[in-house]
């Protein structure tokens, strides 16, 4: 299958980048395909780190993009006729996804050894040390008869 050049398919390109958390990007291309073609497109991304509280209930399923929107003229000759859209798939894409359990973690350790800590300090403040004689301590060692 012979190939063609970027710019034999390409009429007219338009692309608004995203503002985080406001819109997301959009690509738009007019092109012209050959009859019997194979079209792929391939986008570059970097992965964002997004607020916890941006996250949906199920963190763990990823998160959905929207399908991609396919529109052909039913009549080439007319370009501002009536035309037909096609939508592609969704997409999932998983994203690292942060451990909510941590804050869990942290305060039952942190209640745990402060629980340790002010039993021990409660333990020493509040006993009465007293010294016990040699001679009682002898008593209770040597068997009675």
């Amino acid at each position: 299958m012979p190939t063609s050049r970027f710019s034999d398919i390409v009429r007219d390109v338009l692309f608004q980048p995203a503002i985080d958390r406001v819109r997301p990007s959009v690509l738009e291309m007019a092109l012209v395909l050959p009859p019997d073609s194979v079209t792929s497109l391939s986008i570059d991304f970097d992965k964002a780190f997004i607020k916890y509280t941006e996250h949906p209930p199920d963190a763990n399923r990823g998160f959905d993009v929207g399908s991609a929107v396919i529109t052909l003229p039913l009549d080439p000759s007319v370009p501002t006729g009536r035309q037909e859209r096609m939508y592609t798939e969704a997409l999932l894409i998983s994203l690292p996804t942060p451990d909510f359990s941590m804050p869990y973690n942290v305060i039952t350790l942190t209640c745990t050894l402060m629980a340790l800590f002010f039993g021990s300090m409660f333990n020493l403040l509040t006993r009465k040390f007293e010294p016990v004689a040699a001679k009682t301590m002898i008593k209770e060692i040597q068997p009675t008869q």
